[in-house]
């Protein structure tokens, strides 16, 4: 189960950086690992032992850095949806080469673009979403105060005009090509289209992706779904104010999702 670290390149060439962690004998399922906006192909640590757990089920898993992110290449300020779910393809065809069965997941910023690459065709035995974010537009757009009316305040402008960014977060920036995407390109749209099973794990108390996303979202999927929620915890299934995911109960409830998802990954 020892990692490797991984290279590979996006089908616009940009070089994406990942780790592979491949079980003890010849895995009999392959995973593809899809972190957040912001953060890193370890997703905190919680990819970590994700990672050490589908090893020990035999089930390989491939996470990586996001264009703009980590040690990728790439800008996070040019940033699109349609690149990152490139970069998710290419990491497929990396897996598929193993001539297995392939699961793709994906959390929060990166869920509804896994969503997307599901919808599209793509070979995959499963999905599974953590804490997912759908609706891109609501978030970046319609919730930002600098925003109304579909449009963008001066204020605003000039800072996109002056840096090329706005910051959604200190560590995630939005340009102009994925503010402008977000209106027309919707992964909630995409839900119904896809044709693997499907499983939803969303924090009863998230307050960065409201758990009722993910309850309408197993509504309106027409693959076999299951909702599993996870009562208290907050984004990343974690306690509030917790982002190393240090605190006891944030690693009880994180040890709890990569059981449940294992034992699912292996049943579908």
């Amino acid at each position: 189960m020892s990692p490797n670290d991984f290279t590979f390149r996006s089908h616009d060439g940009t070089q994406l950086i990942g780790t592979l962690v491949e079980p003890p004998s010849l895995p009999t399922h392959a995973t593809v690992l899809v972190h957040g906006g912001g953060v890193s192909r370890d997703e905190g640590g919680f990819y970590v032992r994700l990672a050490d757990a589908l090893a020990a089920a035999g089930i390989l898993s491939l996470r990586f850095d996001l264009r703009g992110h980590g040690e990728s290449g790439g800008c996070q300020a040019e940033l699109t949806l349609a690149a990152v779910a490139n970069d998710v393809r290419a990491a497929l065809d990396e897996v598929g080469r193993l001539g297995v069965p392939a699961t793709l997941v994906g959390t929060s910023f990166s869920g509804g673009i896994c969503a997307l690459v599901a919808a599209s065709g793509v070979m995959l035995r499963s999905l599974v979403l953590f804490n997912p974010l759908f609706d891109y537009k609501r978030r970046f757009v319609d919730e930002k105060p600098y925003w109304s009316g579909d449009r963008i305040s001066p204020s605003a402008a000039a800072e996109l005009d002056s840096r090329g960014y706005v910051e959604h977060s200190p560590s995630f920036k939005l340009g102009r090509a994925l503010l402008n995407e977000v209106f027309y390109l919707s992964a909630r749209d995409a839900l119904p289209r896809i044709a693997v099973p499907t499983l939803l794990v969303h924090g009863s108390q998230d307050t960065f992706v409201n758990i009722d996303s993910s309850r309408e979202a197993a509504d309106q999927l027409s693959a076999k779904c299951t909702l599993i929620e996870i009562d208290g915890a907050q984004h990343g299934f974690a306690v509030h104010d917790d982002p190393g995911y240090a605190e006891p109960q944030t690693q009880e409830w994180q040890a709890l999702v990569i059981r449940e998802t294992v034992s699912w990954i292996t049943s579908h």
